[in-house]
């Protein structure tokens, strides 16, 4: 059973476009890795400065190795100080699971 996982930003609005930047090239990078099911970002239309990230790992290794990618070092460093608050990660189990 794969992991999903879904992770909400909340962008200071003058970073907008320099992090949706960032996260164009963290997904393209990112879902050639073997593991990654799915990884894409989505700008909420009712909340302008939301950014939402859906994910689908196929096992905790592969969210492991992920993490050790230089360009998720690269992402973070990017976009330091970009966010209001902490990203808000929901790791998702289905109903009745």
């Amino acid at each position: 059973m794969s992991i999903e996982i879904t992770v909400v930003f909340d962008v200071v609005p003058d970073r907008m476009d320099s992090v949706t930047a960032a996260f164009q090239e963290l997904c393209d990078a990112t879902r050639e890795e073997e593991g990654a099911l799915r990884f894409d970002a989505f700008r909420s239309e009712e909340h302008r400065d939301v950014i939402v990230l859906v994910e689908d790992w196929a096992d905790q290794e592969a969210i492991d190795l992920h993490m050790k990618e230089p360009y998720v070092a690269d992402f973070l460093a990017r976009t330091e100080g970009a966010f209001v608050r902490p990203p808000y990660v929901h790791r998702l189990r289905a109903l009745g699971a």
